[in-house]
């Protein structure tokens, strides 16, 4: 197999509070190939979005800090690069959506304007060229009327039209690697689906590969080619999709999709996960989830269990995963 295109390996982030050092994300580790999708899962607080941030070295220096760990990007350690590399590489190998539109766009500056900056920036075109690009950048994601829409400020625009913005915005200068960070959020299931669509149908365009950060299930079954679980700052399980989604290991990965809406439950309630993620400082002993794990035994709660490729392609952390192991549990 070729080399990934971004390989994240034992990346650990910590920040400093009022309430001591925190670690966010520990020993993470996943990978994102040339053309295809792979989803981050998991609850808010999981550390799925810290991580597309520390790749694009969005970390506030003065709080955050990358302690052990690697980038690769095509190769080349992101974390040892500084800010002036990093501002090459970002939006123009490495384009990030972020997870709210109208905080990320700025509320004084046209979209077009807003667009056109990349494109004088990495690519060193003037006013007009630059703006004529960002026109036809607003085109291919849909949006109606681009020569208007390319002079509006982005409160004049609705949710869905902002988020349009923010992937033009992205894509740009065709990058790489497009990092979306809950790019639904907010938006009704029809803009949902337009947004998924869009970034389909340029993702074969353009042949870039997508790290989709995202809690919505729905989201995982329609984009993803795999997905990486993550549970209190680490990854949990790791499998293609449609394995995942047939034959999830893990008892938290089995409890998010439990918890999924199905118009197949015939008036049966939804399952919950019981309980909440950790306090970030007084993180459990032994497994992170036994508190929650309705498969927990003692071992779990002493002993962390490690991610560990299970068979091929999977990998998961737990000391039961195995159905029949998870038998004998219940059993006694």
């Amino acid at each position: 197999m070729k080399s990934p295109l971004l390989e994240v390996k034992d990346l650990t982030l910590q920040f400093q509070t009022d309430k001591g050092i925190i670690k966010a994300v520990e020993r993470v580790n996943f990978s994102v190939h040339k053309a295809e999708t792979v989803c981050i899962v998991g609850e808010s607080g999981s550390g799925k979005s810290v991580s597309s941030l520390s790749i694009m070295g969005l970390i506030p220096k003065q709080d955050g800090k990358i302690t052990e760990g690697e980038i690769l990007f095509e190769g080349e350690d992101l974390v040892k690069k500084s800010n002036r590399e990093m501002r090459k590489i970002r939006g123009y190998d490495i384009s990030m959506i972020f997870q709210e539109p109208m905080t990320s766009l700025n509320p004084v500056y046209t979209i077009g304007n807003q667009i056109a900056e990349s494109f004088r920036y990495h690519m060193q075109m003037n006013r007009k060229e630059a703006m004529k690009h960002a026109i036809e950048s607003l085109r291919k994601v849909g949006i109606p009327s681009p020569e208007e829409r390319a002079y509006q400020y982005p409160h004049q625009l609705s949710g869905g039209m902002r988020q349009r913005v923010m992937i033009a915005m992205a894509l740009a200068c065709k990058p790489k690697l497009l990092i979306a960070d809950e790019p639904t959020t907010a938006l009704d299931v029809t803009i949902q689906a337009q947004v998924l669509e869009i970034m389909k149908d340029l993702k074969q365009v353009l042949g870039m590969s997508i790290l989709l950060i995202t809690h919505d299930l729905g989201v995982v079954a329609e984009m993803a080619d795999r997905v990486v679980v993550m549970y209190a700052g680490i990854v949990v399980e790791e499998a293609g999709a449609e394995e995942l989604f047939h034959k999830p290991y893990h008892p938290y990965t089995i409890g998010l999709l439990e918890a999924m809406p199905s118009i197949r439950r015939n008036g049966k309630r939804m399952k919950t996960i019981e309980g909440t993620l950790p306090d970030p400082t007084k993180k459990p002993t032994g497994c992170r989830f036994h508190p929650r794990c309705p498969f927990a035994t003692d071992r779990c709660r002493v002993e962390e269990p490690v991610l560990e490729e299970v068979s091929s392609g999977r990998k998961v952390a737990c000391w039961n995963y195995n159905p029949l192991e998870r038998k004998k549990v219940v059993l006694a």
